[in-house]
């Protein structure tokens, strides 16, 4: 039965991530700006996560490597996705028709969907802390290339990466810039911390209660 929810939540998240991002690109009054959002990047790599996920279900194999970390990823990449749009972007925009629901999807529902799955469905697994680093990898490359594109186009995709303009269009100088991406790996540090301090301290319960479980049968 627990596997069985267990694919349909995987699959719900990747029909509905794929959905979202198809919807929110096409229906975008600047589908190309809307390509070079993190929401976009982050729900995507998500939802071909979880649709992998779901093959390695039904064919009743082991997540390998690379999907084990595709999915620590989405747990972290979900959470800032959830927590910079609720806290520093949900005012600067107006949405109308169908992208009023990929809005929500992208930046409320699926990252709780990954979340829940995380919480319940997934095996913990005692990760080491330099993990940290693995799953810093793209976000840094990510503000590093939106950087570049900009010293040519002058386009960036949020105001925390524009060292132009001041709030709210940017934050003025490249030293501000600077400090936004610390800030942000800031945050990527800690939700990676906490995932792997979390984990940890599901698997000493486990093991507690196991231990717990032996006595008893001694006695």
């Amino acid at each position: 039965m627990i596997i069985q929810l267990k694919l349909i939540v995987h699959s719900l998240i990747s029909i509905v991530g794929f959905t979202s991002v198809i919807l929110h690109i096409g229906y975008s009054p600047d589908p190309l700006v809307s390509l070079t959002k993190f929401t976009i990047h982050s729900n995507l790599l998500v939802s071909i996560t979880f649709l992998c996920s779901s093959f390695a279900i039904l064919s009743k194999k082991h997540p390998n490597a690379l999907l084990d970390y595709l999915k620590s990823c989405s747990i972290i990449y979900m959470a800032v996705t959830f927590l910079t749009y609720h806290f520093f972007l949900s005012s600067g925009g107006e949405y109308a028709g169908i992208r009023i629901v990929t809005n929500f999807t992208l930046h409320y529902f699926i990252p709780i969907l990954v979340l829940i799955n995380w919480l319940v469905f997934e095996i913990k697994k005692r990760y080491r802390y330099t993990c940290i680093f693995y799953w810093l990898i793209y976000p840094l490359i990510y503000s590093i290339v939106s950087l570049l594109r900009g010293l040519f186009d002058g386009f960036y995709p949020y105001f925390f990466l524009n060292p132009h303009g001041e709030i709210p269009l940017g934050v003025g100088s490249y030293a501000n810039v600077a400090l936004s991406i610390i800030a942000f790996s800031c945050v990527y540090f800690i939700l990676g911390f906490l995932l792997i301090t979390v984990n940890r301290l599901f698997l000493y319960i486990r093991n507690q209660n196991n231990e717990d479980v032996s006595k008893t049968n001694v006695l």
